[in-house]
């Protein structure tokens, strides 16, 4: 792109950031650079402006009168430039080239890394980039092309495919079970050690269910990670409401009600509607459909 007054777009989505982050550390997470990197960034395109862009204040960063001007154009800049980003890999027909991928960190650790050799293998020239996200990324924003995620989209923006659903279901430890009475029914979970997501996941559908089933849950460890859930379990932390996919990886989980009914999931690959005609998003998705397919824990 060229420069105009000093300034590209790169430099303006450092300031769109750290607008929405209110922070050079927020914007440095969400842009992977240090914070260093996002205030040289910041204090040299406010000196090829020649004006400051941010006010500190005790909620954080806020954009100046000149920031707040700069700000209403960045975004309009910013809307263009991801629809083109959109139109353009819409219209590509190669399957060579990068496509982004994010799920769940126990879907992309249990489900997807142990077949991505299979894939890379079929189509040597596909880059497929995996992020681990507990947040739902901004599909508009290119944050990824695919995401999985465990509810329909709605957006209009937005398109859907199914790929069936994921049952969830309870683990323990040998060593948990080895010192505490083993339960027998959920009525016997009252009591028991559990392990659980932080407190701001809670409202996910699977651990209401469990607060339904023992209203005196008590809580051992909190994780914002399935992995780090079921490294936990494993140790005999206590006993884990987990995607059954998970157990053929894990010997040390035991599971403990096979014929319990217990919770399922909707699985669907989600991506941006001008991405629908790309033949590496389309190829992505049905790998996915068919990996899905023969993974124990999900049905169609």
């Amino acid at each position: 792109m060229q420069h105009y007054s000093g300034m590209t777009w790169d430099d303006l989505k450092v300031f769109l950031e750290v607008a929405r982050q209110r922070s050079h550390a927020g914007a440095a997470r969400v842009l992977r650079v240090d914070a260093t990197t996002v205030g040289r960034r910041v204090l040299a395109l406010e000196r090829s402006l020649s004006s400051r862009l941010f006010d500190r204040t005790p909620e954080g960063l806020a954009p100046t009168q000149a920031g707040a001007l700069l700000l209403s154009h960045a975004e309009r800049i910013e809307t263009e430039v991801l629809a083109l980003q959109r139109e353009l890999a819409g219209a590509d027909v190669r399957h060579s080239g990068s496509v982004q991928l994010t799920a769940s960190d126990g879907v992309v650790n249990y489900v997807i890394v142990p077949r991505l050799v299979e894939l890379q293998r079929a189509y040597p020239g596909l880059e497929l980039s995996v992020r681990a996200e507990a947040r739902v990324l901004d599909l508009s924003r290119r944050e990824a092309d695919i995401a999985v995620r465990l509810v329909r989209p709605t957006e209009s923006t937005l398109v859907g495919r199914r790929l069936g659903r994921m049952s969830f279901t309870f683990y323990a430890g040998q060593s948990y079970i080895a010192r505490v009475a083993t339960p027998r029914n959920l009525a016997g979970l009252a009591g028991h050690a559990f392990i659980g997501f932080d407190r701001d996941l809670e409202h996910v559908p699977t651990f209401r269910w469990l607060r339904k089933q023992v209203p005196d849950l008590r809580l051992s460890l909190r994780a914002n990670t399935t992995a780090a859930q079921v490294r936990a379990c494993v140790a005999g932390f206590g006993i884990a409401l987990l995607p059954r996919f998970i157990a053929p990886f894990e010997p040390g989980l035991v599971e403990l009600f096979p014929r319990v009914e217990t919770p399922t999931r909707e699985v669907w690959a989600v991506s941006h509607r001008d991405l629908r005609r790309n033949p590496r998003v389309s190829l992505v998705i049905e790998w996915l459909t068919q990996i899905l397919a023969l993974t124990p824990g999900f049905e169609r």
